[in-house]
């Protein structure tokens, strides 16, 4: 089984800057900054707002200070074989994702043919809904 929450479910050959091009560029696009080696990583005095505005400030204060940057090659590598295409998904949409633009969830969640929720929630559910993304997983888990 293979759960998606709010994640990007490419196809084969199709690269995630693909995918953002679907549809209305999502705010956090504004408060990407990238280093000098090319890594990308949100602002952190932009990262409440943009990535976890349904957590509290200090939460989000620590997420920005801890995040992980990721190259910005990524969004430009493609994959050869898709899981989905083969495996039972599951798919959370969140609604108020300001990170990834939730029409493109729903059209992801559709096209893979999971069995799709919504819950309105920032970038980080499995922090502000902690309950909803678990009961998820439990169905997907149990589903087999």
């Amino acid at each position: 089984m293979l759960v998606y929450v709010n994640a990007f479910a490419p196809d084969v050959g199709e690269k995630t800057s693909d995918l953002n091009k679907r549809y209305a560029a999502p705010p956090i696009n504004t408060a990407i900054v990238s280093d000098a080696a090319n890594f990308l990583y949100i602002d952190r005095g932009k990262f409440h707002e943009f990535f976890a505005q349904d957590i509290s400030k200090a939460e989000a204060r620590v997420m920005a200070a801890t995040q992980k940057p990721i190259a910005s090659a990524a969004f430009e590598q493609s994959l050869n074989e898709i899981a989905w295409k083969t495996i039972p998904s599951w798919f959370i949409v969140t609604q108020s994702d300001r990170a990834i633009n939730p029409e493109l969830q729903r059209f992801m969640a559709k096209r893979i043919g999971a069995k799709t929720s919504e819950v309105n929630s920032s970038h980080v559910p499995f922090i502000s809904h902690p309950k909803e993304v678990a009961k998820v997983i439990k169905a997907a888990s149990t589903a087999l």
